[in-house]
């Protein structure tokens, strides 16, 4: 599982079929079969119960692109498909995760939406939902993706907010944060914040924007914006920064991490909980194509 790769993976020549089966990772770009209309939806999800957004093939397991398949399914009266933006793992939440999926039958002769909502979990709600361009397509014309993660600093945890946020006891420097994270924007090589357990092709990233902002008394939170993630990538920035205040260590570290390409230089991978996928982007005309239901 990754915390964003799915586009990283992503081969518009592969000539896997399309089944319930396959991983989503080198899913061809196809278009809309005729007599289907490709619809697209914005979802959120409490990710807590959730053993990430990528069906597994343990079929007891609770994931988000398994529930909807199931319900959409159920209301096409054939499998469905959903291809998801990103591959959020376990306990990672979303705020503004893009999926797409071919429905055959016309989605405007009732209630789409409701009828999605009353067949999946609580802790997932369609925001929205659009009849898509026959080519568009969530994965392969993505421009970059939003994540935000959320600190709790202070010198008692929550029993209200521990499933969305991460405690940290000791006094973070919200200066210094900002001052390390500049050291993360631009291209460059992240293989040495990115976990085991995903073959990717490159481990070069571009990231445009990483910064802390405090939106309460005792509530930090680290915003990123780049083109794809590796696995894990966010939560090891998160940890390694953190890590790095606590120690003391001068901001310029950050680099010098990087430089290595070697995980074992980072910090710890900060836990999941306080991981949200906030939004993922598209050309204007790409938005512009979308007809909301």
């Amino acid at each position: 599982m990754t915390e964003d790769s799915t586009e990283d993976n992503f081969d518009p020549t592969a000539p896997t079929p399309l089944d319930r089966n396959k991983s989503d990772a080198n899913e061809p770009y196809r278009m809309c079969a005729p007599g289907y209309t490709r619809m697209r939806m914005t979802v959120s999800y409490d990710g807590t119960d959730f053993a990430g957004w990528q069906r597994q093939a343990q079929p007891h397991l609770l994931t988000c692109q398994g529930s909807l398949e199931k319900a959409i399914s159920t209301i096409a009266g054939e499998f469905v498909r959903v291809l998801g933006a990103s591959r959020t793992d376990a306990g990672v939440h979303a705020i503004g995760q893009t999926a797409h999926f071919d429905f055959p039958k016309n989605p405007e002769n009732f209630d789409f939406q409701y009828s999605i909502q009353c067949l999946t979990p609580k802790t997932l709600v369609v925001k929205e939902l659009f009849i898509a361009p026959r080519d568009f397509h969530a994965i392969a014309l993505v421009t970059d993706k939003v994540y935000k993660y959320r600190v709790l600093n202070r010198r008692v945890p929550s029993a209200l907010r521990r499933h969305f946020t991460y405690w940290v006891r000791h006094q973070l420097d919200l200066d210094y944060l900002n001052e390390a994270s500049q050291f993360v924007l631009g291209q460059q090589d992240f293989a040495a914040f990115q976990s085991q357990g995903t073959i990717v092709k490159t481990t070069v990233r571009t990231v445009k924007e990483a910064y802390w902002s405090r939106i309460d008394d005792d509530t930090l939170e680290f915003t990123i914006r780049g083109d794809g993630f590796l696995k894990q990538m966010v939560r090891n920035i998160v940890g390694t920064l953190i890590d790095l205040n606590q120690d003391r260590l001068p901001a310029l570290k950050v680099r010098e991490i990087l430089e290595t390409g070697d995980r074992r230089k980072a910090g710890p991978t900060a836990p999941a909980q306080g991981l949200f996928l906030n939004k993922v982007n598209y050309p204007e005309s790409i938005d512009n194509g979308c007809r909301k239901l």
